[in-house]
């Protein structure tokens, strides 16, 4: 799941049927993989301006995501509708386990405001959700629409251009300003600053042969294909163990030395992946775990090294590198954590990190009290990375 503004100019407004070539519809089918484990099976069809299909989805959990969009003739959003259906039985709506669902979908873009409609797991009522916007090209969520990337891609190719705005928008986060540009003639470059970027392979008229999204929020990679059945797929796969949050949030809470310290996070899995270097590049900010912001709390002030931390809540961000991760505390509780707001850093300490023959197969982190104080660290495969800190009187 970054943040908003950049009109098109008229040079860059490309009719519909242009990108889907009039008439004749074209489908096919994308598989979405993150590390073993199978994300998503999408069969879309794209014919004058609109863009339709199905997608079997595999999380939070399991079931058919039945979608539909139309476009303005400039080729960005009109109108965007996704039910969610019975992956056993397509016919009946699906029905959520847990957590926030949405059944229905529905957006609709005029007089420049996007408008979503929501049925919602739990909800008594529809809920509304109102961004101010003029275009939106792009939507974003648990699981993308690789077929609306597509889209995208052949307007940069119908364009002639190496680059074109686009607006991305998600009904809870709203709206944020992204693109797509070329950094190779058969390579194209999608996201921005919010999502960070994904590589595209493409054909000299922009359709996608192969996604990969490793190192951002989605960390897919992505393979073409001719088109899937998609319900035979889901009744078959849908009997098979599910893949459910990729990265559930857990909240910790410890007492060091009397004073009393609350973590919450996101903990994905390594699905056999590549995780420093790949799923989290080096030299890079990230979020020290996934979804939301991972938040600290802490009742009174800490010493790392000899940087006090007072006592407060903070979003906790890390760069790591390979000999050092560079841990930052900062008071941005608000932005998307893809996005911080790195003016509102409150302290940086450089940690130690090494390799370690336990590995862990999901993301870990705990606070421990140690005779000198107590200890933060931080595991994932066979990397450990540790603060230390003293609790300074109240």
């Amino acid at each position: 799941m970054r943040s908003i503004a950049i009109l098109f100019s008229i040079s860059l407004l490309i009719s519909a049927d242009a990108i889907s070539q009039g008439n004749q519809p074209y489908t096919a089918s994308f598989i979405g993989r993150m590390g073993v484990d199978t994300v998503l099976v999408e069969t879309y069809t794209m014919i004058n301006n609109h863009l339709y299909g199905k997608a079997f989805i595999r999380v939070p959990e399991d079931y058919i995501g039945e979608f539909s969009i139309h476009f303005h003739p400039d080729g960005s959003i009109r109108e965007f509708n996704v039910n969610a259906m019975n992956p056993v039985n397509s016919s009946v709506p699906y029905q959520a386990k847990s957590g926030a669902f949405e059944y229905r979908l529905n957006m609709n873009c005029r007089n420049d405001t996007c408008t979503y409609y929501n049925s919602e797991r739990g909800g008594k009522a529809e809920t509304i959700f109102r961004h101010a916007t003029k275009t939106v090209d792009f939507v974003g969520g648990w699981v993308p629409f690789i077929s609306l990337m597509e889209w995208n891609c052949l307007r940069l190719a119908k364009s002639g251009k190496s680059k074109i705005p686009l607006k991305m928008i998600n009904h809870r986060i709203g709206v944020y300003d992204i693109g797509v540009h070329f950094s190779a003639k058969d390579t194209i470059i999608f996201g921005g600053p919010f999502l960070e970027y994904t590589k595209l392979n493409v054909n000299q008229e922009g359709r996608i042969s192969q996604v990969n999204g490793i190192g951002t929020p989605w960390n897919y990679l992505v393979t073409k294909h001719p088109p899937i059945d998609i319900e035979p797929l889901a009744k078959r796969m849908a009997k098979t163990p599910g893949i459910g949050i990729p990265s559930p949030t857990e909240t910790i809470r410890a007492t060091v030395k009397q004073a009393n310290i609350e973590l919450s996070y996101g903990r994905p899995y390594k699905r056999g992946r590549v995780i420093f270097g790949g799923v989290v590049p080096y030299d890079s900010i990230w979020r020290t775990g996934a979804g939301s912001p991972t938040r600290l709390s802490l009742d009174n002030q800490i010493r790392i090294g000899t940087t006090v931390i007072s006592k407060g809540q903070y979003s906790l961000y890390s760069i790591p590198q390979k000999d050092k991760w560079l841990l930052i505390f900062s008071t941005d509780l608000k932005s998307w954590p893809t996005d911080p707001n790195r003016s509102k850093d409150f302290a940086q300490v450089v940690i130690p990190v090494k390799t370690t023959t336990n590995r862990s197969e999901q993301f870990t982190i705990s606070i421990q009290e140690t005779a000198a104080g107590g200890e933060l660290t931080f595991h994932w495969d066979n990397v450990l990375a540790t603060a230390a800190f003293d609790v300074l009187k109240k």
